[in-house]
């Protein structure tokens, strides 16, 4: 059993990373092709592609009737978006002697992660398995998304030629094979929540939210030895706003009986959730006083998130 579940879990992470930056690339592609608009792109191909493991590997776990590993996974992605995938950042530009800064339009995003973050809050405390508590979620997507086409100026970096071929196959292929990596982390996650007594909390917070946020570790690592820090810091805040509207809504949609799942208490996440609106804040301040001035990348601050990382996963270990 441990051998089929590693199988499981291993082949999906490899899958996924392999998948997931494909369908990226040519949903893209596909889009500048038909002549979608920039806009479009931007605020849901891409959104979807960056997002879409966490919303497969959720819809997966509730069709299985496990409700409350997608709370963990949500709440487990957006701390390791925060505090590994950020704090190793800058932990690495640390060591490198880095300077570092961001750009100006990145403070109204700031302020809309912040505000994400302490509804998903209030949805989690209230009832995340409401079907109402889903639609306010959404309501509050479509938004978010209004706001960022008002406030778009229509321009978008070009990254893909006209000589590729066959790119809505390649799309399509592209998702199929997605859709199967985040079976394979689902069925290797309820593996281990059927026959070793880890509670779904836990299972949700490691296999689901580590297995998926594979292609965005291995890809700030990448922009962050190339210098591309701020893209780093701008995938963090789309991602975290997308699981925390989007992702968080998929439990209350197929629940319409509006019951608790068993294995649900809330006191046992307040602590996760405390950590999870500390850690947003101090990134938040950190990107905000970077925009004013140019700094040094903090090793102090590097090593505060990788331990509030550590920390998480004992609280989140019942």
């Amino acid at each position: 059993m441990v051998t089929i579940t590693s199988l499981y879990i291993l082949s999906g992470v490899v899958l996924v990373w392999l998948s997931a930056e494909k369908l990226e690339r040519y949903s893209i592609a596909s889009a500048s092709k038909y002549g979608i608009s920039p806009f479009l792109i931007g605020s849901t191909i891409i959104a979807f592609g960056t997002s879409a493991p966490e919303m497969l590997t959720s819809l997966f776990a509730v069709l299985d009737n496990k409700p409350v590993m997608v709370v963990g996974n949500v709440i487990g992605s957006n701390i390791a978006n925060i505090a590994l995938v950020f704090g190793l950042t800058l932990g690495i530009l640390s060591i490198k002697a880095k300077n570092i800064s961001s750009t100006s339009k990145v403070s109204f995003n700031l302020f809309i992660l912040i505000l994400s973050t302490f509804l998903l809050l209030i949805i989690i405390a209230l009832d995340p398995f409401n079907f109402y508590s889903s639609i306010i979620l959404l309501i509050s997507l479509i938004i978010v998304l209004l706001i960022w086409y008002k406030k778009s100026d229509g321009k978008i970096e070009e990254k893909q030629t006209s000589k590729e071929k066959l790119v809505l196959f390649k799309l399509i292929l592209s998702l199929i094979s997605l859709i199967f990596a985040a079976w394979l982390i689902t069925q290797g996650a309820l593996n281990i929540l059927n026959n070793f007594g880890i509670e779904q909390l836990f299972v949700g917070y490691t296999v689901l939210a580590i297995g998926t946020s594979i292609p965005e570790i291995a890809a700030s690592f990448a922009l962050t030895l190339k210098g591309r820090y701020e893209a780093v810091a701008g995938t963090i805040i789309g991602s975290n706003i997308f699981n925390g509207l989007l992702v968080m809504a998929i439990p209350g949609l197929f629940n319409r009986n509006n019951i608790l799942p068993t294995g649900f208490e809330y006191e046992n996440w307040i602590p996760l959730l405390l950590l999870l609106l500390a850690v947003t804040i101090i990134f938040c301040i950190y990107i905000f006083l970077i925009n004013k001035r140019e700094r040094k990348a903090s090793m102090l601050l590097a090593i505060f998130l990788i331990s509030s990382y550590f920390l998480s996963l004992a609280l989140a270990y019942k």
